[in-house]
């Protein structure tokens, strides 16, 4: 058993240096960082000090985090981990300038992460679409006919609504002219009648 390691909590190990070694973090420090680096509550700055020193995985946390500056998305985009450079890629900080470039991504993961995610620019999308990966090129397409679908939906879900509201307002008038009332009156017996037929039903 490792005494020194039970008494301090920490793992000495050569580093890559000549001759020299460095510490690991313990335990409770990574924690730490992991906490930090997830949470919706850390400033950019911190997470911009804690990059400087932290690991591909807390890096990658960091990446994912909703508060990352967009300038540290850019160096991150540029790791040599690409989990990291995915991380960043999904993040919707990351700006266009940043995202052009992983569109270009030597990891194929990448590039398939970005073709999946429908919250990119579609001209993202596009380009992504006419990578020479098949599998990229294919999600990529994949993901524009969801983004399409998705408008239509939309779209049909908005002329509904008017529709309804254009009936509902002749039906009103229409009301207000067979009695003549004051139309203030006419709305709150139209209302109370639908709450009635409602609980009928």
């Amino acid at each position: 058993m490792n005494i020194i390691g039970m008494e301090c909590a920490t793992t000495f190990y050569p580093s890559t240096g000549c001759g020299s070694h460095r510490m690991m973090p313990a335990k409770d420090e990574i924690v730490n960082d992991r906490i930090i680096a997830t949470s919706s509550k850390t400033a950019p700055d911190v997470l911009e000090a804690l990059s400087r020193t932290a690991s591909p995985m807390i890096l990658e946390l960091i990446a994912g985090n909703g508060n990352c500056p967009a300038s540290l998305l850019k160096r991150l985009s540029k790791h040599a981990s690409a989990q990291v450079r995915l991380a960043a890629a999904e993040n919707s900080n990351t700006n266009l300038e940043t995202l052009w470039q992983l569109v270009n991504d030597d990891d194929i993961d990448v590039r398939f992460g970005l073709a999946e995610n429908h919250c990119i620019p579609e001209l993202i999308l596009r380009a992504l679409s006419a990578d020479e990966n098949p599998y990229v090129a294919c999600r990529a397409a994949k993901t524009l006919e969801r983004i399409e679908a998705n408008r239509q939906v939309v779209a049909e879900s908005k002329s509904w609504k008017q529709f309804r509201a254009s009936e509902t307002r002749k039906r009103l008038l229409q009301l207000v002219d067979e009695t003549g009332q004051n139309p203030i009156t006419q709305v709150n017996r139209f209302f109370s009648n639908l709450y009635n037929y409602a609980r009928a039903i």
